[in-house]
Formats: structure tokens, sequence, C-alpha cells
């Protein structure tokens, strides 16, 4: 694909008035970006021991439960659901915001910290639930605190509200997103930070680079068209790319009457002379693989999602949704500290379906460029087409500093991942030949905490129960489908499969079979989300330390819908001794029934998502 001729307007200067089009309020409502940059060492309000919160304790993840600090502290925040309209990149459309504002605020914690999150459902006008995850974390005795509806918790009613209550059970970047339908989609997202020991130092927190494709129409209209069978199926293409909720789009391209502005402007990054900057940057797109890369600038990739790693240097960094990394970028000096660069997003015109794949944000080290929105002539790097492979850097490229050897599988499970038209006519994902679904009101966890095998048993909710093993390795296979199935659907894409509650070993990926080799079996990579490649193989392994019910799935929005989602039940025995389960149950489950008796659901899609059933 070749760069639109908006974008080389844009990259040349031509559009008029760059960045000044529509006002802060008008794209991100009553959030402004910049407080995310130049972030502290550590939040106040706990006791200092040797001058941090968590003393000398090292953080060292791992795949057993590590000792937290012990802070004393509890961080609260107040999260109102409401819909809203904006105009991130200039076209206005029906959004889900948090707190009147898209992204939503950014969560901050010390590690160790508690963190209560208040969220009250404001969305009586359109008769919505929601539900809100907080990304990559163990939810350790906690798992009530996940936020997926249908797992670990009912959706939060229209008219009532739910507090979460959790640890900051890990160090770095991250982000948090509805789990409700594709909510997602629609602006419910935003980012997290949370400090603690540094594994290599740098100057300052440039803080969260979310990365987003973009999509016009409200997330209910782009699922209804990919369930959809025969005319009424309709594949989701993104309209544009955002960095940190901005960019513009080409207005000329409306053609319904929606209010538009061509320069709604772009997201703009203060640099320093010299300086090291670390970029917490995070894929928290629907769908789209995205290739970051910065103009004439090298980074040093220092973590991947949450987990410290060796230092490596690179021009580009490969995220699928879901997907982190914490990078370090040194500053220019001299004349080439005069000039401003652009930062880039581009969405893989591979593995993703997209009209405008480019995404841009400025960079300035003058502070007069930055505030007279000067554009950047800096020259890109040779990934401007975005026509990469669809998988994560090589495995042994990213060495985690905390040495891990992986251990021998207790128990293996081969899946095949199957893109399949059902007897109606409708697309879905097959892992084995079952596709996936929950219950809103009947949390799978309350079956898990009382042993009830029998339901749980239930082929639709996809369980595997991992009994006594300690050590599970799950081996993923894309297949790609004889086209002369007159159930063929299409060909494969790449899937960001996530696990929720750990942190898995990647012992492999990559193009067809798993032929059995371990990368770097001394000390794999470790992450909560990996990409399997199309028409390849991903294999994850994990200790079975976190007793609960977790789900693992792909993380594009779609695939989801389409029932791409299997339940882990681990260490069930253990999970019955679990306190305040219940208790956390009920504090959504009572309002989600008394509202849904009263209100249908519509089953839209299948997954982690919508299934219509009254309790």
């Amino acid at each position: 694909m070749t760069v639109t001729p908006f974008i080389v307007k844009l990259l040349t200067g031509a559009l008029p008035l760059f960045g000044s089009g529509l006002s802060n309020k008008q794209t991100h409502g009553n959030l402004d970006s910049s407080s995310w940059q130049n972030l502290p060492k550590f939040l106040p309000g706990s006791p200092l021991i040797h001058g941090y919160p968590w003393g000398l304790l090292q953080y060292k993840p791992d795949i057993v439960n590590e000792p937290l600090p012990n802070t004393g502290v509890t961080r609260r925040y107040n999260f109102e659901i409401t819909p809203g309209k904006l105009s991130p990149d200039g076209y206005e459309k029906e959004m889900l915001l948090i707190n009147g504002q898209y992204p939503g605020p950014l969560i901050e914690a010390n590690w160790g910290d508690w963190i209560e999150i208040t969220v009250t459902n404001s969305l009586e006008s359109i008769n919505e639930g929601t539900a809100m995850h907080w990304h990559g974390l163990r939810q350790y005795q906690t798992q009530f605190a996940d936020g997926v509806p249908g797992v670990g918790q009912c959706p939060i009613a229209p008219g009532s509200n739910h507090t979460y209550r959790f640890r900051a059970d890990h160090v770095g970047s991250s982000w948090y997103h509805s789990h409700y339908s594709a909510q997602l989609s629609s602006g419910l997202v935003g980012p997290m930070v949370f400090y603690g020991p540094r594994s290599v130092p740098y100057d300052i927190d440039l803080g969260p680079v979310l990365l987003s494709d973009w999509f016009h129409p409200y997330y209910e209209t782009l699922v209804a068209g990919i369930v959809g069978n025969g005319t009424n199926f309709k594949p989701a293409f993104s309209n544009n790319n955002l960095i940190n909720g901005k960019m513009n789009y080409d207005c000329s391209l409306v053609r319904d009457g929606t209010p538009c502005v061509s320069n709604a402007g772009v997201s703009k990054f203060q640099f320093k002379r010299g300086k090291d900057h670390l970029l917490r940057v995070v894929n928290t797109g629907s769908a789209g693989l995205q290739f970051f890369t910065i103009d004439e600038h090298e980074m040093t990739v220092i973590s991947n999602d949450y987990i410290p790693i060796k230092p490596y240097k690179t021009n580009s960094l490969t995220l699928g949704v879901g997907q982190r990394s914490d990078v370090i970028v040194h500053g220019k000096t001299g004349v080439d500290a005069n000039r401003a660069y652009w930062m880039r997003s581009n969405l893989s015109v591979n593995c993703a379906l997209t009209m405008q794949p480019h995404g841009l944000a400025a960079i300035y080290y003058d502070e007069e460029d930055f505030a007279a929105n000067k554009i950047p002539k800096s020259k890109p790097g040779p990934l401007i087409n975005a026509k990469m492979p669809c998988q994560n850097a090589p495995l042994n490229t990213t060495i985690p500093i905390t040495r891990i050897p992986a251990p021998p599988a207790d128990k293996v499970v081969t899946i095949q991942v199957l893109d399949h038209l059902n007897a109606t006519g409708h697309p879905e994902y097959l892992l084995n030949n079952q596709t996936g679904r929950v219950n809103y009101n009947k949390p799978l966890l309350r079956f898990a905490k009382q042993a009830n095998f029998t339901e749980l048993s239930n082929p639709e909710w996809n369980v595997l129960n991992t009994g006594d093993s300690k050590v599970v390795r799950l081996v993923w296979e894309n297949r790609k489908v004889d086209p002369s199935d007159p159930n063929f659907f299409n060909l494969t894409f790449a899937h960001p499969m996530h696990l929720h509650g750990h942190d898995y070993q990647v012992l492999s990926f990559g193009p067809g079979e798993w032929d059995g080799t371990i990368i770097n079996g001394a000390n794999p990579m470790r992450r909560d989300t990996a990409i399997l490649p199309p028409n390849g193989h991903l294999v994850m392994q994990f200790t079975t330390d976190n007793p609960g019910i977790w789900p693992v799935h792909c993380h594009v929005a779609w695939h989801v819908s389409a029932g791409f989602l299997m339940e882990i039940l681990e260490r069930p025995q253990e999970l019955a001794k679990q306190r305040n389960v219940e208790k956390a149950l009920s504090e959504t489950c009572v309002a989600w029934d008394r509202w849904s008796n009263q209100n249908v659901v519509d089953q839209i899609d299948s997954g982690l998502r919508r299934f219509m059933e009254r309790p």
C-alpha cells in the first residue's frame, strides 16, 4: 500500500492550519494527554524505605507469586461511563466515554499498592451494560476483580456501580478496557502505569503512547456486520490510526453529512537534548497489528508486557492488540536537535483491514516549535508501507532479565484454530471444533467456586480443566482450511493471544506446525499476550499457581465476538477455599439479573460478549 494523497499533504505541509482545526475539548473531551508526560519516579503517600516505597525489594516477575511490597496505600479512582460525541480524528462519532474523555484517565500506582476503582454505568439512555478489565494483572485471589462479564462477574447494569479492588502486582505499562462486547472500539480504553524498581536508568518518563486503529461506526454496527451472514456480512475496515487518541482525517471521504474537520491535530511530545526518554508504547486498538517507529531515532527496548528484558536496540516495534513495550529513546544533540521529527505507527497491511494505516505524532526539541505546531520534515524508516511479517520480534532477541528455565509440561494440549461458516452461514471460530460462549447471568467463577463440574462441562463454555497439572503447555495451530469445504470462510489471520492471570512462557512461534523446538529453553520470553501468526503456530506454557477460571482468547475484538475463546480452570480444589467470591459476584449479579429480567440483551455476538438468555 502506498501513502495516501492526504497523508502526503500532511507530511509535506500542504495541509493548511496543521494541528489547529479542533480544540482539545472537541477531540479528547476532558482529557489533556500532555499531563501524561514527565511522570514521577513514584507516587507519594507511603513511607519511604531507603528512599523508595518498595524499599530494597527487587522486581523479579516470575511464574510463581513473588512477595509484593506492603505500602499500606490504596489508590482510589471514580469512573463514570456515559455516551457522548467526540472527534478524535476530526470525524464526529458516537462514543462511550470515561469521565467525559477519550482515552480514559491514567491509572497510577506504586508496586504493591491496592487500587480501588468505582465504575458507574450511566448508559441508561442506550440500555447497555459494561465491565472493565485491567489488562495483564495476575489478580491473585482477586479474580472477581478481573473484569470479565460471564466469567468473574456479571456486567454492571445501567444505573448501578461496582468497585474493583486489586493489587498493583506488576511494574511497568499496561492499559484497561471494557470487556463487554466490543465497547473498547467505541472509546472505553485507558492507560495504566505502575512505578517500581527500574531495570535500566533513564532521565525522563514521557508516559503512555497509545496506538489505536480507529473505526468511525459505533461498535454494535461493526460487530453486527462481522458476525452477520450472507449479504448481512460486512468486514470491519479501520478508518484511521491514532496515537494517544489523535490524528487527522481526510474529510473529503465523508459522504453521510457527519461533521468533520480534516486538520483536527496530532499528539505532540517534548524531547530534551541529550536526555534518555522512556516511552510506554501500548497497542490499545481493536484489531490491527502496529509497527511503531520514530524517524531518525533508535529505540532501546527494555520491557515487554511487564517483563524486563535484556536491552536491545531496534528501529521498529511490532505490537499486536494488548501488547506493550517500554523503550528508551536518546535525545538528539547539536544541529539535529533543532528539528522536529515524526513519530509513526503503521497498521500492517498484511495482517489488518484498514483504509488509512498511517498514524502520526510530532516530536519537538524546541519549545517554540512545540507551541507553533511546526511540521516535521524528518525522513521515515523502511516501514512506511508496513509490509512486515505478522508476528513479534524473534524470540532469541527478547531475553528476560530474571532467568526462569522452561520446565517439562505435565499437560500438553494442542488446539487447532479454524475460521468457519456455521450451518446458518454465520462466521465463527472453532477451537478443536468448539466455539466459545459465556452467559452474562451465569459467571463461570461461581460454578468453579461451587465445584459444579456438571455445569462447567457445558461444551459452549469451552472450559479446559487443568486438574492436578503443575505445568500446562498449549500448542496453538492456526490452520488454513480447505477451500473446497462448503463452509470455508477465508484464510487465517494473525491472532494476539492473551491469557488472563498469568505471564506465560513463549516457547515457540512461526510458520506451519510446531516441530518441538523450544526457543531459548533456558530462559524463554514471558508475556501475557503473544501473536499466533497466520498459517502458523504459537506455543505457550504456564505454571498453575493462580487458582481460578481464566479466559484465554484472541484479542482482536471481532474474533472474540465470533467465539475465539477458552476458559482455563486452574486448581479448582483450592479455588473452593477462596473467600469473598460470592460476595463480589453478588455485587454485580443482583442488579444485572434485575435489569436483564426487564430488558432483552440482544445476541449480536457470541463470546466474552453478549449471549441472550434470561436467568
